[in-house]
């Protein structure tokens, strides 16, 4: 009886020991810490910690593409429909608040000629908005619709930024085509400027930028006013 009481003791001891080794492997003391003393740091800490993303703006050239809706006022018929609109852009950020942009941009004039084509409205009777035939031989030249193509230089400056957002003031002019023309006679290349308000937020995916922008341009020899609003993706390289 009393061996069998001293086995269950030596037994009882080596596996105290091996216990207590198996927990100080796991749990070391902290350095500088009295002896025997665990280290506790809460479950997870540490996938905390590697999770934590920390925002960086990127700064320097940058490529955008955007797409929304285009329409022309002030023509015979007071607006045209709206038609879809897309562009793209190549820019550089001289600081954090300007940057520079050359722009492609096209957009397309539906139902809202500068002159009706001759003859009155049938509805009223008026004739006021109407081409005169006796007196314009090139009546039939007024397009009903045209496309309006843009290569614009611009500069954005911010108004009111944040770590992750800013507000910002545009303008800029060049070139439009119109193809077909929308006066009689006019060559298909034009002037225009534009002005403009744009909303950007930086994402926190790398490289990623999203806008929103609403533009007013003006094409000079043509006379013709018009809007543009759009959503954008901006890649900073």
């Amino acid at each position: 009886m009393r061996q069998r009481t001293l086995g269950a003791v030596w037994v009882l001891a080596l596996l105290m020991a091996w216990a207590g080794a198996a927990v100080a492997q796991e749990a070391p003391p902290a350095a500088g810490a009295p002896a025997g003393e665990a280290l506790a740091k809460p479950a997870g800490a540490a996938v905390e910690e590697s999770e934590q993303i920390i925002f960086e703006r990127i700064m320097g050239f940058y490529l955008e593409g955007r797409v929304g809706t285009f329409f022309t006022v002030a023509g015979a018929r007071g607006w045209s429909n709206a038609q879809p609109f897309f562009g793209f852009e190549l820019g550089y950020d001289i600081n954090d608040a300007l940057s520079l942009q050359l722009s492609y941009a096209s957009g397309y004039q539906a139902a809202n000629p500068l002159k009706y084509v001759g003859g009155c409205d049938p509805s009223s009777g008026d004739c006021s908005k109407y081409c005169d035939p006796s007196s314009d031989a090139s009546c039939n030249d007024y397009h009903m619709d045209f496309s309006l193509t843009f290569i614009n230089l611009s500069a954005d400056y911010d108004m009111w930024s944040g770590e992750r957002f800013a507000l910002e003031a545009r303008l800029g002019g060049g070139i439009v085509i119109i193809q077909p023309s929308a006066k009689p006679d006019q060559p298909p290349v034009d002037g225009d400027a534009f002005v403009g308000v744009r909303y950007e937020y930086y994402t926190l995916l790398k490289h990623f930028t999203v806008g929103a922008e609403f533009d007013f341009y003006y094409i000079f020899s043509a006379g013709i006013p018009a809007f543009s609003g759009s959503v954008s993706v901006v890649y900073n390289f």
